[in-house]
């Protein structure tokens, strides 16, 4: 029966070993999968520096076109108020040139004829011939150098209204470019963005994966060394009956066969009674670590408090590593504090057993139980109920079996839990 027994936590303990593998190999492929999303996340980041720079290239551009163009419409104007000077002198002049023609047809150039007829002198009279006839030359002249300056000024004036045009049609496109950047530097941040969001999920997963694997490790190495108290406890036994069975035989032998006393060794000896639970566990404070509630916890059930922590067991081979409660099967086993759900299953020796995780390496064991409530990754508050007592794995009275331990050491519960 015992080889059994060991065979059954052999395979079990392989059985939690594989699952370790496991989940090994799924936290390698995804720090691969987070490698490659860094890599990713890196091209991103330089394709979303790569637009940056383009936009605000393209940026300048435009400032420096709008004030080109701005510049153009200054000199635009400019030309076309000294067109409009330009305009107000020849029209004045043909004015003037209107009036004098108008004079001339209706006298005939009598007014200058007559001028010149009355000089005596026939010197003077050659000089104001010629004096006239290079004022009316200087006269026409002037109009036409006004003339060739308006057309000059028209053309300097569509020149720049031309390229008052090709710089606007420039500036458009090159806002519809920057428009296109932005677009494109959008869609690029966006990409970044959700690459983030993947990575900071692949490492939560990473993070929830290691803490998996060692929670899986610590409960392996409890298995283990629990098989092997187990084992001692079965090697002490057997060692006890056949001392027993020597002892009977000698006596036998001799004579002086005794009958055996009431609870001889074929019985178990009960454990001493060290207090009696009567203040149930309930809420605890929040914002508290575990820690900082030693000696201020009450215990899971009411009822016989039996065994004390490191003391010899009464059925040898082993100490106390926590404490056994008696009470009326079903009663209500309620979570010293809050926490976490990490082991909810039957384990040889332990029966029902449940663990909670209070953090900071901290854990409540709870084990002998008739029904569990709870499940793994179920979160509990102080007094919240997980379980139910029983008498499961093979105990012969019922009760709740807790212990508390930090970073896999036993710890005395009593430090920790106020019996009343």
């Amino acid at each position: 029966m015992a080889q059994v027994h060991a065979q059954a936590a052999s395979g079990e303990i392989d059985e939690r070993k594989a699952d370790l593998d496991d989940l090994k190999r799924r936290i390698r492929d995804l720090q691969k999968e987070l490698s490659e999303t860094e890599s990713t996340r890196s091209d991103a980041a330089t394709a979303l520096a790569q637009a940056e720079r383009e936009v605000s290239r393209v940026e300048r551009e435009l400032r420096r076109l709008r004030n080109e163009r701005a510049d153009a419409a200054r000199k635009l104007a400019l030309l076309e108020a000294e067109q409009r000077e330009v305009e107000a002198r020849i029209a004045a002049r043909h004015g003037e040139l209107a009036e004098w023609l108008r004079r001339y047809y209706l006298h005939g150039g009598a007014d200058g004829v007559a001028s010149l007829l009355s000089a005596r002198d026939p010197n003077q009279l050659a000089r104001d011939a010629h004096y006239l006839e290079h004022l009316g030359r200087a006269r026409l002249a002037l109009i036409e150098g006004l003339r060739s300056d308006l057309r000059s000024k028209a053309d300097r004036a569509g020149e720049i209204a031309s390229r008052s045009e090709r710089l606007a049609a420039l500036e458009q496109s090159q806002r519809a470019q920057q428009d296109a950047l932005k677009a494109t530097h959008d869609q690029r941040r966006q990409a970044l963005a959700k690459i983030g969001e993947q990575l900071k999920a692949q490492q939560r997963e990473v993070s929830a994966l290691r803490a998996d694997e060692q929670r899986l490790g610590r409960l392996i190495e409890t298995l283990a060394r629990r098989a092997r108290e187990q084992a001692a406890r079965q090697a002490a036994a057997r060692a006890a009956a056949e001392r027993q069975a020597a002892q009977a035989a000698q006596a036998q032998a001799q004579g002086q066969v005794r009958a055996p006393a009431q609870g001889g060794a074929g019985s178990r000896r009960s454990e001493p009674v060290v207090g009696e639970v009567r203040q149930l566990a309930g809420p605890t404070p929040t914002g508290v670590s575990f820690a900082q509630m030693r000696g201020q916890l009450r215990f899971p059930v009411r009822g016989e408090l039996v065994g004390r922590f490191g003391a010899q067991r009464a059925e040898g081979g082993t100490t106390w590593k926590g404490v056994f409660i008696r009470a009326a099967g079903g009663t209500e086993v309620r979570a010293v504090a809050a926490g976490e759900v990490v082991f909810s299953d039957w384990l040889r020796g332990y029966g029902n057993l449940l663990i909670v995780d209070h953090g900071g390496d901290y854990l409540s064991i709870y084990g002998n139980n008739d029904a569990l409530l709870r499940e793994v990754g179920d979160a509990v508050l102080g007094g919240d109920p997980i379980a139910s007592v029983g008498a499961s794995g093979g105990g012969p009275e019922s009760g709740l079996y807790f212990e508390i331990r930090h970073q896999g050491r036993a710890l005395d519960p009593m430090q920790w839990v106020r019996l009343n």
